[in-house]
């Protein structure tokens, strides 16, 4: 059998996520946010104006997914997401907060779909998730404007050994006419593990 040495058995005690609380606004095309990029947008924008009201889960920025009215019902959606390099092997725990608002001073909401997931891609540019979170709203009444909600969830296996790359992304959609806002604040994800299963499988190897 071939030997090899794992170079990291320690799974990391850092938060992996940069700027997860959106505090740091960004003035590159396709990131409304230092580190997290805006892909596939369709009528719905990742609006990160200061000059937005925005209450906060904590600090004082959230990303606000934002759809636009219409005159019919029309597909609307856009993503955020940032890539984050991991130790291989390891077991991670993401957690966030999330509010729902009413669109501007009406008295109803589109009722957006959401979904949280962390994947990664393989040698056949196929995502593979690791984590998914719906969203779940029912109610025009009663989910907006009840304030923030948190989430958290855990990869039920550890990272492959060949991975070193995960994507944590947000997903919005919507088909109404009337538009909705969605605040997304506190995104964390760190090791729920504390040895690599590849660095035990590294060491059998060795031996």
């Amino acid at each position: 059998m071939q030997k090899y040495k794992f170079s990291r058995c320690s799974c990391e005690t850092r938060e992996l996520i940069k700027n997860g609380g959106f505090e740091i606004r960004s003035n590159e095309p396709d990131y409304p946010f230092q580190y997290w990029e805006q892909v596939n947008p369709n009528f719905a924008i990742i609006n990160n104006s200061p000059n937005v009201a925005i209450v906060a889960y904590e600090g004082l920025s959230a990303a606000r997914f934002e759809s636009s009215d219409s005159a019919e019902e029309i597909d609307k959606s856009v993503s955020l997401q940032q890539k984050v390099i991991v130790t291989p092997g390891c077991v991670y725990k993401l957690s966030f907060a999330e509010n729902l608002l009413f669109k501007g001073n009406t008295t109803a909401a589109a009722i957006p779909l959401l979904t949280a997931r962390v994947f990664y891609v393989d040698n056949f540019g196929n995502d593979v998730d690791l984590i998914i979170v719906p969203i779940f709203k029912f109610s025009l009444v009663h989910d907006p404007n009840r304030g923030y909600t948190f989430h958290e969830a855990v990869t039920e296996v550890p990272i492959p050994c060949d991975v070193s790359e995960l994507i944590v992304r947000f997903d919005y959609f919507e088909n109404s006419t009337d538009g909705s806002v969605w605040l997304l604040d506190g995104v964390s994800l760190r090791a729920a593990s504390p040895i690599s299963a590849c660095c035990e499988k590294s060491m059998k190897c060795i031996l």
